[in-house]
């Protein structure tokens, strides 16, 4: 194998797939990145056998083939090379990196023992809008559980149900929920729980310049295809919990607020509830058209008042003030209403002017 790439080439190769690459799976060569010279173009491919990443970066080839390159330093060695053209040559498992009177000799690895990535070539299949899918995983995953005991918090649901999209994602303590419609899937009907981890990349991954993004799927896996990047991810086996059943469809309580002066306020008062004793709660008061946090801990006192309108009974409640804040972050209007009813039950976010959003949030039971 004989090429001749630019750096940036490289290294937007490297990039796009090198989060992939796996660090705890004991078969060597998954610490690696598998690049393919073929029909004038260089295919980039990583997997930790969960999700694997491709992409295509054009090159000249003046001989075809594969090799292995050990990832984290091959990566490491590109991002140092000049600005200028490289020859990547591939002999007995070695890659030879060339630049003017210089070269690199690298140990790779056996490309007859990297796992293939497979195509999925499915009828069922659909495209939508990069921003629209991109701001979707912003809204929703944030909620996703960190710990890894129960496997199905630690993804996003997603569902395909004829012209809606729908991502929904919760660690059992809150919940967010965010529909949209798309006009191009026919009857198409899918239901998977995809890993945060894959959601996370192409969040990373997805740029402006990619106008369409295709998804395909089987009983078991899903593909992401959008620019020269394939995104390819197993989904995770169980039952996601039933999120219709949780959100409430009548509250006692209605406020509405401003997302940016509430934001404020609860960031401003989970500065003093980061102590032993305050657990991060923040609690909340809202009676007679203003909404009150007072917060006292061992490391002082605030107390904030914002003017609402509200309609129904007064409430006292608390809440993580992360799991508020979290949320606040992500929505786009100047608005909400927060459905409140009494302080054992859950609070509901919703935009004033984006009725398809939702974040459900469970209060914290305090003395």
């Amino acid at each position: 194998m004989k090429i001749f790439c630019s750096k940036d080439g490289l290294l937007s190769g490297v990039n796009a797939v090198q989060r992939a690459v796996s660090n705890k799976n004991p078969l060597p060569v998954l610490q690696g990145i598998l690049i393919q010279a073929e029909n004038q173009s260089l295919q980039f491919a990583a997997t930790d056998l969960e999700m694997g990443i491709r992409c295509d970066v054009p090159a000249q080839i003046i001989e075809e083939g594969t090799m292995v390159v050990p990832a984290k330093l091959f990566t490491e060695v590109v991002r140092k090379l000049p600005d200028t053209t490289i020859t990547l040559e591939e002999r007995d498992q070695k890659i030879i990196i060339s630049y003017y009177q210089s070269e690199i000799v690298l140990n790779g690895y056996d490309p007859e023992e990297f796992p293939l990535l497979p195509d999925l070539i499915e009828p069922l299949s659909f495209t939508l809008p990069t921003v629209i899918f991109k701001n979707m995983i912003r809204q929703t995953i944030f909620s996703c559980a960190a710990e890894e005991n129960r496997p199905v918090f630690n993804g996003i649901l997603l569902q395909i149900e004829g012209s809606n999209i729908r991502l929904v994602a919760t660690d059992t303590h809150r919940l967010a929920y965010v529909i949209s419609e798309i006009t191009n899937t026919g009857d198409s009907r899918f239901s998977g729980i995809i890993p945060s981890k894959t959601l996370s990349e192409i969040y990373r991954l997805l740029r402006d310049e990619d106008e369409v993004l295709t998804i395909r799927h089987s009983n078991n896996q899903v593909v992401f295809q959008f620019g020269t990047i394939f995104l390819i991810s197993r989904l995770i086996e169980g039952q996601f919990p039933n999120y219709k059943q949780v959100i409430p469809q009548a509250c006692e309580t209605k406020v509405y607020l401003s997302v940016r002066e509430f934001l404020d306020a609860v960031e401003r008062a989970s500065l003093l509830s980061r102590d032993k004793s305050s657990a991060n709660i923040v609690r909340i008061n809202v009676v007679d058209n203003e909404l009150r946090i007072d917060q006292t801990s061992e490391l002082g006192k605030i107390s904030e008042q914002i003017g609402i309108e509200m309609d129904g009974k007064e409430v006292r409640i608390a809440f993580n003030a992360k799991f508020l804040i979290d949320a606040l972050k992500v929505i786009d209007s100047e608005q909400i209403l927060f459905e409140l009813s009494g302080p054992f039950s859950p609070g509901v976010m919703r935009p004033m002017d984006n009725p398809n959003y939702i974040y459900l949030v469970l209060p914290v039971r305090t003395s």
